[in-house]
Protein backbone atom coordinates (compact mmCIF):
# COMPACT_ATOMS: atom_id res chain seq x y z
CA UNK A 1 0.00 0.00 0.00
CA UNK A 2 1.85 3.36 -0.75
CA UNK A 3 -0.21 5.42 1.80
CA UNK A 4 1.56 2.95 4.37
CA UNK A 5 3.84 5.83 6.33
CA UNK A 6 0.83 8.16 6.43
CA UNK A 7 -1.00 5.40 7.62
CA UNK A 8 1.16 5.03 10.72
CA UNK A 9 0.93 8.68 11.56
CA UNK A 10 -2.94 8.98 10.95
CA UNK A 11 -3.54 6.03 13.89
CA UNK A 12 -1.08 7.43 16.30
CA UNK A 13 -2.39 11.02 16.18
CA UNK A 14 -6.20 10.29 15.50
CA UNK A 15 -8.22 11.99 17.91
CA UNK A 16 -10.35 8.61 18.26
CA UNK A 17 -6.73 6.42 18.48
CA UNK A 18 -6.61 7.89 21.72
CA UNK A 19 -9.41 6.63 23.20
CA UNK A 20 -9.46 3.71 21.28
CA UNK A 21 -7.55 0.90 20.08
CA UNK A 22 -7.93 0.16 15.80
CA UNK A 23 -10.30 -3.26 15.57
CA UNK A 24 -9.66 -3.34 11.58
CA UNK A 25 -8.09 -1.36 8.89
CA UNK A 26 -9.00 -2.66 5.71
CA UNK A 27 -7.70 -0.25 2.51
CA UNK A 28 -9.83 -0.92 -0.44
CA UNK A 29 -9.65 -0.65 -4.25
CA UNK A 30 -11.75 0.50 -6.38
CA UNK A 31 -12.96 3.69 -8.45
CA UNK A 32 -14.00 7.11 -7.56
CA UNK A 33 -16.92 7.72 -8.91
CA UNK A 34 -17.61 11.46 -7.90
CA UNK A 35 -15.95 13.51 -5.16
CA UNK A 36 -16.94 17.00 -4.53
CA UNK A 37 -14.87 19.24 -1.93
CA UNK A 38 -16.94 22.66 -1.95
CA UNK A 39 -17.21 23.66 -5.30
CA UNK A 40 -13.87 21.86 -6.10
CA UNK A 41 -14.07 18.47 -8.22
CA UNK A 42 -11.10 16.28 -7.09
CA UNK A 43 -12.72 13.34 -8.99
CA UNK A 44 -10.15 12.82 -11.18
CA UNK A 45 -7.29 12.92 -8.22
CA UNK A 46 -8.81 10.13 -6.19
CA UNK A 47 -6.69 7.52 -6.26
CA UNK A 48 -8.54 4.09 -6.49
CA UNK A 49 -8.12 3.67 -2.62
CA UNK A 50 -9.57 3.90 0.43
CA UNK A 51 -8.89 2.97 3.84
CA UNK A 52 -11.22 2.22 6.52
CA UNK A 53 -10.74 1.94 10.72
CA UNK A 54 -12.71 0.89 13.34
CA UNK A 55 -12.32 1.16 16.93
CA UNK A 56 -12.99 -0.58 19.53
CA UNK A 57 -15.21 2.16 20.42
CA UNK A 58 -17.25 1.88 17.37
CA UNK A 59 -15.88 4.65 16.03
CA UNK A 60 -14.69 4.32 12.63
CA UNK A 61 -12.35 6.65 9.80
CA UNK A 62 -12.28 6.42 5.88
CA UNK A 63 -9.68 7.72 4.68
CA UNK A 64 -9.91 8.81 0.91
CA UNK A 65 -6.77 9.10 -0.82
CA UNK A 66 -6.02 11.86 -3.18
CA UNK A 67 -3.33 11.68 -6.33
CA UNK A 68 -2.43 14.96 -5.35
CA UNK A 69 1.13 15.81 -6.33
CA UNK A 70 0.43 18.18 -2.97
CA UNK A 71 -0.25 14.85 -1.19
CA UNK A 72 -3.63 15.84 -0.10
CA UNK A 73 -5.83 13.12 1.94
CA UNK A 74 -9.42 13.29 3.90
CA UNK A 75 -11.03 11.49 6.48
CA UNK A 76 -14.69 11.22 7.21
CA UNK A 77 -14.70 9.97 11.03
CA UNK A 78 -17.54 9.35 13.61
CA UNK A 79 -19.57 6.68 15.45
CA UNK A 80 -20.18 3.61 12.95
CA UNK A 81 -23.59 1.60 12.70
CA UNK A 82 -25.82 -1.09 11.04
CA UNK A 83 -28.96 0.26 9.22
CA UNK A 84 -30.81 -1.91 6.80
CA UNK A 85 -28.20 -4.48 6.81
CA UNK A 86 -25.35 -1.78 5.85
CA UNK A 87 -22.24 -0.32 7.61
CA UNK A 88 -23.06 3.41 8.43
CA UNK A 89 -20.99 6.43 9.66
CA UNK A 90 -22.22 9.31 11.17
CA UNK A 91 -19.76 11.83 10.34
CA UNK A 92 -18.86 14.26 12.91
CA UNK A 93 -15.25 14.99 11.96
CA UNK A 94 -13.71 16.22 8.49
CA UNK A 95 -9.65 15.95 8.47
CA UNK A 96 -8.49 17.41 5.60
CA UNK A 97 -4.75 16.56 4.92
CA UNK A 98 -2.90 19.83 3.24
CA UNK A 99 0.07 17.63 2.13
CA UNK A 100 1.33 13.94 2.20
CA UNK A 101 3.37 14.39 5.81
CA UNK A 102 0.51 14.34 8.10
CA UNK A 103 1.62 17.26 9.76
CA UNK A 104 -0.43 20.21 8.33
CA UNK A 105 -3.89 18.83 8.95
CA UNK A 106 -7.17 20.83 10.09
CA UNK A 107 -9.88 19.04 11.87
CA UNK A 108 -13.21 20.70 11.38
CA UNK A 109 -16.36 19.60 13.38
CA UNK A 110 -18.87 18.04 10.71
CA UNK A 111 -22.71 16.63 10.01
CA UNK A 112 -23.21 13.75 7.74
CA UNK A 113 -23.54 10.57 7.13
CA UNK A 114 -21.67 7.63 4.83
CA UNK A 115 -22.97 4.07 3.88
CA UNK A 116 -21.20 1.29 3.07
CA UNK A 117 -24.13 -0.61 0.52
CA UNK A 118 -22.88 -4.50 0.56
CA UNK A 119 -20.02 -6.56 1.44
CA UNK A 120 -16.68 -6.04 -0.18
CA UNK A 121 -15.36 -9.06 0.93
CA UNK A 122 -17.90 -11.12 -1.33
CA UNK A 123 -18.06 -8.80 -4.16
CA UNK A 124 -18.05 -4.96 -4.95
CA UNK A 125 -19.47 -2.69 -2.44
CA UNK A 126 -20.85 0.88 -2.40
CA UNK A 127 -19.51 3.91 -0.14
CA UNK A 128 -22.04 7.27 -0.51
CA UNK A 129 -20.93 9.83 1.70
CA UNK A 130 -22.57 13.52 2.03
CA UNK A 131 -21.07 15.68 4.97
CA UNK A 132 -20.66 19.61 5.94
CA UNK A 133 -18.21 21.28 7.97
CA UNK A 134 -18.64 23.93 10.47
CA UNK A 135 -16.97 25.97 7.47
CA UNK A 136 -19.91 25.68 5.25
CA UNK A 137 -17.73 23.27 2.98
CA UNK A 138 -19.70 20.38 1.90
CA UNK A 139 -18.15 16.90 0.79
CA UNK A 140 -19.77 14.34 -1.42
CA UNK A 141 -18.07 11.19 -2.51
CA UNK A 142 -19.36 8.01 -3.96
CA UNK A 143 -16.75 5.26 -4.16
CA UNK A 144 -17.36 1.49 -6.12
CA UNK A 145 -15.05 -0.87 -4.55
CA UNK A 146 -13.50 -3.34 -7.02
CA UNK A 147 -15.10 -6.93 -5.76
CA UNK A 148 -11.50 -7.89 -4.38
CA UNK A 149 -10.77 -8.85 -0.87
CA UNK A 150 -9.78 -5.99 0.52
CA UNK A 151 -6.76 -5.60 2.01
CA UNK A 152 -6.48 -6.48 6.49
CA UNK A 153 -3.59 -3.59 7.79
CA UNK A 154 -3.19 -5.26 11.07
CA UNK A 155 -2.25 -8.76 9.54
Amino acid sequence: MKFLPLVTGLLLMSPTAQSAEPHSVFTLRGTCQSFLVGNENLTSLCSGEVMQVVYTDSRMDLSIWTDDPNGRFFVLSGPASAENGNLALAVDQITKGEDGSGNNNVDRKALGKCLLAGDPTAGPAQYTCEATDTKGTTYTFSFLTDGTAPENMLD
